[in-house]
């Protein structure tokens, strides 16, 4: 069973969680999964031993609150500093997940890989992302990643894409940035299983730190 939390916290109490940025948050939704053993002994370890996060976040900032979106196959667990009228947790079962047709929003991190010189004539192992800021550019990355997460988009709908908004972080005393970028449309699914795992894990780069979740609706 996939669960979905939905958060719902004023300002005031971001600023006395210390939620300032995307990666502030990253680090506070990990704590509602401390109570799951495996994950708390995995998370002490470094961060090639994390591996990904169990789950995907979003962060939406409207005028008066911020709602904080996870999807997790773990169970979180309602902290204290958060209360009962906060909290909505909603399971999503298979047949939700197994509909032809949806209307979808993402938020995302869409990248391309570029080499990076080594400095001795050569490249380095793993190159850097650059963010793609164009719009053809950026639906041309939907495109691929509808294909190899088992949809396609729907021509009927117009496919709406924001302009790029900054996200700004610190993380272990290094400022960062990461490009975020809203795409809104349809999509007709193509392949239940990868569009599923899709769905549970993200699509695009970034993911823990409050990109790739794929909110739907069956159309």
């Amino acid at each position: 069973m996939t669960n979905l939390l939905k958060l719902t916290l004023g300002y005031d109490q971001l600023a006395r969680e210390k939620i300032y940025d995307n990666y502030a948050w990253h680090k506070k939704a990990w704590t509602l999964f401390e109570h799951h053993r495996e994950l708390k002994e995995r998370n002490v370890g470094t961060e090639k031993e994390r591996g990904p996060a169990p789950f995907l976040s979003r962060y939406i900032q409207k005028s008066d609150h911020v709602q904080l979106l996870i999807v997790s196959e773990y169970f979180p667990l309602k902290p204290d500093w958060c209360g009962s009228d906060q909290w909505k947790l909603i399971e999503i079962d298979e047949t939700y997940l197994s509909q032809e047709n949806y209307y979808f929003d993402l938020y995302a991190n869409p990248t391309r890989s570029v080499k990076k010189p080594d400095g001795m004539g050569g490249f380095t192992k793993h190159g850097r992302r650059l963010t793609l800021m164009d719009k053809p550019s950026q639906t041309d990355w939907l495109l691929r990643k509808g294909k190899n997460h088992g949809f396609k988009l729907d021509d009927d709908i117009p496919l709406k894409i924001e302009k790029p908004v900054n996200h700004y972080f610190n993380r272990k005393g290094r400022k960062g940035l990461h490009i975020g970028v809203r795409f809104q449309g349809a999509f007709h699914v193509t392949y239940q299983k990868a569009f599923q795992k899709a769905f549970r894990e993200g699509i695009g780069t970034a993911k823990g730190f409050g990109f790739g979740l794929l909110m739907i609706k069956p159309a």
